[in-house]
């Protein structure tokens, strides 16, 4: 009995318009959206409000750890001649920026590629979970336009939150890093938190942000190393050289096809395509009101995002 009646009052709560703080109304739903069963007049159920607020620790504290964990790496091996028995390739020690007499460590580039590779590792390892096998992303919302675009998923909204900390962080520290701050990859970082920003502030598209966030990072797990190996070079014969110096290349080219040429303009395109139903279909209106921008804005950056 006291089972049943929690599920009446969840269902009453759930079915009552919302409006969320920061500043986007939610409408009803129907009894099978809430439960995961769906036709395709059926919109996703109400979702928790408060993304930025639910987040923001984890924003704050993930950006404090990762400083953290790059300054201390950075100073640790500062005046050091080699890092764990390597030297950085001599492209990366110019004359110009580097004294003969002074060490040239380039702890920077060991410290960034050490921090990249873990909140790599957890974007990736979470969206790979989340599509493939949980598949919540699938099963966890609506399958409509309207689910995939509106509907909750508390995966995605930790994913946008990780992928959101680290561009920021990415922006700030690569000011740092000459071979870091180009034109491009400074684009990059600001396209892909804004549209992380916006998934978590709008609610917005989670169930597209665990592949665009998540598994499209997932070569970025191997692409790291293959950086690595490019600023600090194996020595030949070594169980680095012969591990991560010849792995690292495959699977990242394996993995990048995968996620960022084969699978990426599908889901693209059934995201434009959703996109249009919702807006064309009013429910956009109905269920963001004022906030149909930002599906422009996915929209607007997925392609630039994709061929970078």
């Amino acid at each position: 009995a006291y089972i049943t009646l929690r599920r009446i009052i969840l269902y009453r709560t759930i079915m009552a318009p919302k409006n969320d703080t920061n500043g986007a109304s939610y409408g009803t739903t129907s009894y099978g959206a809430l439960h995961g069963t769906t036709n395709g007049n059926e919109i996703p159920a109400a979702i928790p409000s408060g993304g930025m607020t639910r987040m923001g620790p984890y924003i704050v504290g993930g950006f404090a750890c990762m400083t953290t964990m790059y300054a201390t790496l950075f100073f640790s091996f500062r005046n050091s001649s080699q890092i764990m028995g390597l030297s950085p390739a001599k492209e990366f020690c110019p004359p110009d920026r580097f004294k003969p007499d002074e060490v040239c460590s380039r702890s920077d580039l060991f410290a960034f590629q050490m921090t990249t590779w873990l909140i790599m590792v957890f974007c990736g390892t979470q969206g790979i979970y989340a599509w493939h096998v949980s598949k919540r992303a699938h099963s966890g919302i609506p399958r409509t336009p309207q689910g995939r675009i509106f509907g909750f998923l508390p995966e995605a909204e930790k994913i946008a939150a990780a992928c959101f900390t680290y561009q920021v962080w990415d922006f700030l520290i690569s000011l740092l890093i000459p071979e870091h701050r180009t034109p491009i990859m400074m684009t990059h970082h600001v396209m892909a938190a804004t549209v992380s920003w916006c998934s978590i502030r709008y609610q917005y598209l989670h169930h597209y942000g665990v592949f665009f966030l998540g598994l499209s990072e997932v070569s970025s797990i191997f692409l790291v190393f293959v950086d690595f190996c490019k600023y600090f070079p194996p020595i030949p014969g070594t169980l680095y050289e012969q591990t991560v110096g010849r792995m690292s290349g495959p699977l990242f080219a394996v993995t990048f096809i995968t996620y960022r040429i084969v699978l990426w303009w599908p889901v693209s395109l059934q995201l434009f395509r959703d996109a249009r139903v919702v807006l064309q279909s009013g429910q956009a209106a109905k269920l963001r009101p004022g906030k149909q921008w930002v599906l422009y804005v996915f929209m607007g950056t997925n392609i630039p995002l994709g061929l970078l």
